[in-house]
Parts: C-alpha cells; structure tokens; sequence
C-alpha cells in the first residue's frame, strides 16, 4: 500500500467518524423533539377547558385521543369501544386543544396538520414529520379571547401524502356552552360558514363542508347521495346539517356499486382480483359533551340501494353519520405495490358528516 491509498484510507476513517459523532450527539433531538412544546404558552394561563389531545397522523387519517373535559371514547356497532376517535376532535365552548403529534416512523410519509383561520384567533400549519413529536395549539377563541361561535369546522392534512390525500380531511366539533345550540350560536356560525362560502376568507376552499339548514321544520329529511369518488353531496365531510331539538330526523343515504380505481371500497389484489368492502356499518351516532359518541341507529353497508335511518335529535348536541370509522383501501395489481416501488394503501374516510341540533 502506498502513501497515497494510505491517507484516502485514514480521510475515509476520520470522515466516518465525525459523521458518526454528528448523529450520535444530535439522535435525542432528531428523533424525541421536533417543533415546539412552548407553544403551550398561547394558552391563557388558569384555563379550566383545555383538551389534552393526542394525534397520531397515518396514512390518509388522524386518529386523535382526548382526556381532559373531554374523554374520546368511541362505541362501534360490534360493541367495541376505542378510546380514540378518526379524523375527528371535540372541544368545549371557549376551549382549547393542546395536542401533541406524531407521525410513525417507517409507517407514513410526512403529513401535517392545518386548521385554518376561520374566526378563531390562531391558525395551526405544522409539518409532521416521521419519527419526531409535534406541537401545536388551537383555541375555539377570538383575537379578543372571546369564544367564537360554535359549530362544525374543517381541519386536514396540508401535506401531499398520496393519490387520496383529498379526503385526509377531519372535523372539529365546537360545543355549545348549554345542552344545544342557541338560535344566536346558530346565526352567528352561519354568518361564519356565508362569508366562507362568498369568497371573504376561503374561496373555492373544498375542505369547507357546506351546511344544510333544516330547522324551518320538525320532520327534517337529509338526502345523501355518493358519487363514484365516495363523496357525499360532491363535499368531504358532507354537509354539516342543523336540525331542531326534538325533531324526528329522517336521513337517507345512498351508495352505488364501487366499480372503477378511484373509489376506495374496491380493493385490488396482488392477483389482480378485486373485491368490493362489505363489512362496514353505515349509521347515525350521537357526540355527547364528554366525549363519548355512541351509536343510535346503523345497518351493514348496501349499494344501489336507499339506506333511510331516523331518529329523535334530543339529549345530544351534535350527531354523526355514514362510516364514522376508516376502510382500508390498497391498490396492488400484479404486486405493484411494495417496499420498493411504492406502496398505494391506507386508511380512508369520506362518507360521513354531522348533525348541530338547535335548542332554542
């Protein structure tokens, strides 16, 4: 071995060494850190309604764990129940989300969580990036630090995270201060979501679930029809309707045949057989003010075919309907789909929405 080879092989050493030393000492920040836990502090110090939330980001859906005045318990049809729910959070009248994020490592890309401005004091746009703790905060309050009007809002993913990021869409649930919301509540969330709707904030925006009001009857019917893309009324979430307290409610959900690429019912095999998902439950399911959803009326999953649901809207504020829970969807013809070339599956949920009941 001459000179030469010797000092490339000592540089070599030396370069791998201090690359290694690099790592080693920034591994705790790299992978425990990542954003910032002092955002805690936008939270107005002796606040009693904060929601201490937990947000795990996976592929095409937010699975989000609340303790604190409100406790996330979700009951499916089968009887199970989940301290989490999907794509979903819930927080008091004024209150506050402290959440803390995540995104698992080798499990998903980068996502992030974005809560747009709406009338709320703080918009929230941070990058969840695999590996790493996030950090953000979001207040149902004012610049003023009044509480803005209660209601159904729009959070999503604002990252790119494959060919269903559209329905990587979630909604926040804004309670009311009383059992229902107030005539007052409902004119002031309506005059919010109208100049959404007219271009004064998010034009175009159609992560904006258009709302549905039905309060000019007792005997409110909702009609939903799926297109081929599983998007009720063209809109993901549907449309958020508002019903009165103690009205009989009529709800009619239609489905077609999933049969095309672009409807995450139908899977594709490694065969390249399809199947369309069947056991799935479509229902109505009532959110009380603690954080426990529980199913009210539901039936397996039917095609081509009317599913009418009805219920009484009293004794909660808001109620859910359609799939409440993800599907899992993945795209494998001919073994397509793999570590290597790319992986084309995940958890989805678009067919579903919410119900305000106004009381008053």
């Amino acid at each position: 071995m001459d000179r030469k080879e010797r000092w490339e092989i000592i540089w070599t050493v030396v370069s791998i060494v201090l690359l290694a030393a690099a790592l080693i000492g920034t591994l705790p920040q790299v992978f425990t850190v990542g954003g910032d836990p002092n955002v805690i502090s936008n939270i107005p110090s002796g606040a009693t309604n904060v929601v201490q939330t937990n947000i795990t980001a996976m592929q095409y859906v937010f699975e989000v764990q609340e303790r604190g005045p409100v406790n996330s318990q979700l009951i499916l049809p089968t009887g199970q129940k989940l301290d989490y729910y999907y794509n979903l959070m819930v927080v008091p009248y004024g209150g506050w989300i402290n959440a803390t994020m995540y995104a698992v490592l080798g499990k998903t890309a980068t996502e992030n969580l974005y809560i747009p401005t709406y009338n709320a004091k703080y918009v929230v746009d941070t990058q969840i990036v695999p590996g790493l703790v996030q950090y953000a905060t979001w207040g149902a309050v004012d610049g003023s630090g009044n509480p803005i009007a209660p209601g159904v809002y729009a959070f999503l993913s604002g990252e790119y995270a494959g060919p269903w990021y559209s329905y990587y869409v979630g909604e926040i649930i804004v309670l009311p201060k009383g059992t229902y919301y107030t005539s007052s509540d409902i004119a002031s969330y309506e005059s919010v979501m109208q100049s959404v709707m007219n271009g004064l904030s998010l034009q175009g925006d159609p992560y904006n679930p258009p709302y549905v009001d039905l309060t000019n009857t007792m005997n409110p019917h909702l009609y939903l029809v799926a297109d081929n893309y599983d998007a009720f009324n063209s809109s993901v979430p549907g449309p958020t309707a508002i019903v009165k307290a103690g009205s009989n409610v009529t709800v009619t959900m239609t489905i077609p045949t999933p049969n095309n690429d672009h409807n995450y019912l139908l899977n594709y095999t490694a065969s390249g057989q399809s199947y369309v998902v069947n056991n799935v439950y479509v229902g109505i399911y009532a959110v009380y003010p603690n954080g426990s959803i529980v199913p009210v009326t539901y039936q397996q999953i039917q095609y081509d075919k009317p599913m009418t649901f009805t219920f009484k809207a009293e004794g909660a504020p808001v109620y859910l309907y359609g799939i409440v829970y993800p599907v899992f969807n993945v795209y494998n013809i001919d073994g397509m789909s793999g570590k290597l070339a790319g992986e084309d599956m995940g958890m989805l949920m678009s067919l579903w929405g919410a119900i305000m009941v106004e009381g008053g």
